[in-house]
């Protein structure tokens, strides 16, 4: 699985297992990818210590996944949707339960809100094959009941198990499948493959639910940007600085006290709590100026490496490059 960080490129969770965490809190958050920041570091020694933020030396476990914000119940009084009401936007093969399928997309192409719901009734038809009609299938787990908004689309899941196919068998392909409106009125879709080996199955017609949205930390707007010394030895401490800056025309709390991540292109990767003993806020365009330190495996390859910097969660990652000797 790999997750991209502009200006960084794409790294791998097989070969840096922190891509993982940084990927997972930006995946959670709904807030889309990371965007990354670099100062120029190579060469540049970090400002005198007592101009810093003192790094502390506080370990974190990776934190829990912050339980998602409640959700609205969908609205489902508006009038049932009709024929006319509905236009076909197409239809796609699917194995969302590991067994062939076609998922049928519709629109709602009229001027209100309406409710599409209930399971209809579907016949897979062929030349010269018998006609099957499909049983009741459960909702599937990510869909809803709701009404559709005008120009929204609400699906329907024709599926085909393949779950009790003797060893060697064919299936029967259909070309048409029958879609009989609760409210009255057919959609007839011709030229689909349906391959059935015992039977087909239809879903009640559902929406897509949301996807589900968390808290956004107080940090997601914090830009940080790294301050690197030309080198570092082998088997050494890196000292470094980072310069927190706030974008906003407000403070930005830091509370609780955020965790942030730093690690390398040699694997090097830790999980510290931010010093929030002395700063506990960053003023509107402000910027903080903070110590950081990172141990040097004695093994790390020598030559140019990069350095990473990110809060815990969505944001921004800051990197830089230096020496290993």
């Amino acid at each position: 699985m790999n997750f991209r960080f502009v200006g960084i490129g794409t790294f791998s969770v097989r070969h840096n297992p922190l891509a993982l965490l940084v990927g997972l809190a930006i995946a959670v958050s709904g807030c889309g990818a990371a965007t990354a920041v670099t100062k120029p570091s190579v060469g540049k020694d970090p400002v005198s210590l007592s101009a810093l933020v003192p790094w502390v030396d506080s370990p974190s476990a990776v934190p829990a996944v912050p339980s998602p914000l409640p959700t609205t119940i969908p609205k489902t009084d508006a009038p049932p949707c009709t024929a006319n009401n509905l236009s076909l936007v197409g239809t796609a093969p699917s194995g969302l339960t590991g067994d062939h399928g076609l998922i049928v997309q519709l629109r709602n192409i009229g001027p209100k809100a309406c409710l599409l719901s209930g399971t209809p009734d579907v016949a897979a038809k062929g030349p010269g094959l018998p006609d099957i009609n499909a049983t009741d299938r459960p909702m599937l787990s990510f869909g809803e009941r709701s009404d559709t908004a005008p120009s929204k689309t609400v699906f329907l899941f024709v599926e085909a198990s393949a779950a009790c196919a003797r060893p060697g068998q064919y299936p029967t392909v259909y070309s048409t499948i029958d879609i009989s409106y609760p409210m009255g009125g057919e959609l007839v879709l011709k030229d689909v493959k349906l391959p059935e080996y015992c039977g087909i199955a239809v879903s009640p017609f559902y929406s897509v639910k949301p996807s589900p949205q968390y808290p956004s930390p107080p940090t997601q707007n914090l830009i940080p940007s790294l301050v690197l010394p030309a080198s570092v030895k082998a088997g050494g401490t890196l000292s470094y600085e980072v310069d927190v800056s706030n974008p906003l025309d407000k403070a930005v709390v830091l509370s609780p006290c955020p965790i942030y991540m730093e690690y390398s292109s040699f694997r090097a990767s830790f999980l510290y709590h931010l010093n929030c003993s002395s700063v506990r806020s960053i003023p509107p365009h402000g910027v903080v100026h903070y110590q950081m330190e990172m141990p040097i495996p004695a093994d790390a390859p020598t030559g140019e490496a990069s350095i990473h910097w990110v809060f815990f969660g969505p944001g921004t990652v800051a990197n830089g490059q230096l020496i290993v000797k």
